[in-house]
């Protein structure tokens, strides 16, 4: 009788996904990437040292071999797949995916075309960001998103969020973010009625899913939502039936 035989190769083992986090210290809830609890299965983190979040805004490829490593490094550590933790980084989904032999998750971003195509032509898709001036056309483009086909709203304005997202914060407010975040949400709907679902760009926001789906009524994706999709193309999953 043939034997089965385990396969080694790695120091640990069971880890499905990857998680890319640049180095923030920022506060972190269950429902972001960056907080382990998040996950119903095994996760493991690698930290991109010294990368400017200037890179991921306009587009500079300067540090990304600092990406590359930190996500092979995660590769040879026995991950199925690797997801970052930043929305933006849809511009460099295609460099980065072609340095890995696992698959590579850019962006919430990239679920736009896909969603878009459930939806009737005359519905558009809402895209929630934490700064409407730093995410640009080109981060869309970069995921083949047509920015005609979407409605933007973004918190430039959350004073939470502009305190300890976008400038490194070390305590939170969570009821001061979540007002912020449904705030947004509401404002989609102030630009047209025609809002089929929505997308959450940055990770930050995919606490308060949630919400969010219970304000606008529509369906609501985020990064989150994307890792468990392709988490669950490797989790086994035997289905019992009286007919097998």
């Amino acid at each position: 009788m043939k034997k089965n035989l385990l396969k080694g190769g790695t120091t640990t083992y069971g880890q499905i996904a990857g998680i890319l986090m640049t180095d923030s210290t920022i506060p972190r809830m269950p429902g972001d990437p960056g907080h382990a609890e998040t996950f119903s299965f095994p996760v493991r983190y690698g930290i991109i040292k010294d990368f400017p979040f200037s890179d991921l805004v306009e587009g500079k490829k300067d540090n990304l071999d600092k990406v590359i490593s930190a996500a092979v490094t995660l590769q040879n550590e026995g991950v199925q797949f690797i997801a970052a933790d930043c929305g933006l980084f849809s511009l460099f989904q295609q460099e980065i995916v072609n340095a890995l032999n696992v698959p590579f998750l850019g962006s919430s971003l990239s679920l736009i075309p896909l969603i878009q195509s459930f939806l009737p032509d005359h519905k558009k898709v809402g895209v929630i960001t934490g700064d409407t001036r730093i995410l640009k056309e080109k981060h869309l483009n970069a995921v083949g998103a047509h920015p005609k086909n979407l409605v933007v709203s973004g918190l430039d304005n959350c004073e939470e969020f502009q305190r300890v997202v976008a400038n490194r914060g070390d305590n939170l407010d969570p009821s001061a973010l979540k007002d912020c975040i449904l705030n947004a949400a509401g404002t989609l709907f102030e630009h047209t009625k025609s809002i089929g679902a929505v997308i959450l760009e940055c990770t930050n926001l995919a606490t308060f899913r949630i919400d969010i789906q219970r304000r606008c009524r529509v369906p609501v994706f985020d990064m989150v939502s994307l890792i468990e999709f392709f988490a669950s193309g490797y989790r086994l999953k035997r289905f019992e039936s009286r007919f097998l």
